[in-house]
């Protein structure tokens, strides 16, 4: 009898991992349909603070997106590295969400690289890797993306 109540125990904690696993699969499907700058400042010679309104698309559950960081990439070379501040998405929604990011050019780069570059400067050239941490609750899994094109982001 006991080890039937053991037997029954495993079985419904391996289904509920499964189920957590389903769950974070969805999480892959969370898109940025677009974005759009609403104010900007200088923090310094080689970082600024920008507002962003960016709209997502979460067919999955209510997820909060944190420790968000990302280098954005112009002709393969590192141009500005990036972090965000947390993002909670509404479950099954396409919202805009309203969010704060510090933008700090590549050690790299000189202001004169940036003004040099201003004139050809195409999203068709950029890419940007992305890495957060989903909370889903009380559950995080961190996840990455890899040289993904930012015309991917912008309005048709």
């Amino acid at each position: 009898m006991r080890n039937r109540r053991i037997t029954a125990i495993l079985a419904a904690l391996v289904l509920l991992l499964l189920a957590s696993g389903c769950n974070y699969k969805k999480l892959k499907e969370i898109r940025a349909t677009s974005w759009s700058l609403e104010s900007v400042a200088l923090r310094g010679l080689r970082s600024l603070q920008a507002n962003l309104a960016l709209e997502l698309e979460n067919p999955s559950m209510k997820v909060t997106l944190k420790d968000i960081t990302g280098v954005l990439y112009y002709n393969g070379e590192p141009f500005i590295h990036y972090t965000m501040d947390p993002i909670t998405l509404s479950a099954k929604s396409t919202k805009t969400y309203h969010c704060s990011c510090i933008l700090e050019l590549d050690p790299s780069k000189s202001i004169m690289d940036v003004l040099a570059s201003l004139p050809g400067l195409s999203s068709e050239n950029m890419t940007t890797d992305i890495s957060a941490k989903a909370k889903v609750k009380g559950i995080s899994k961190s996840f990455a993306f890899k040289s993904v094109p930012v015309k991917r982001f912008m309005k048709k």
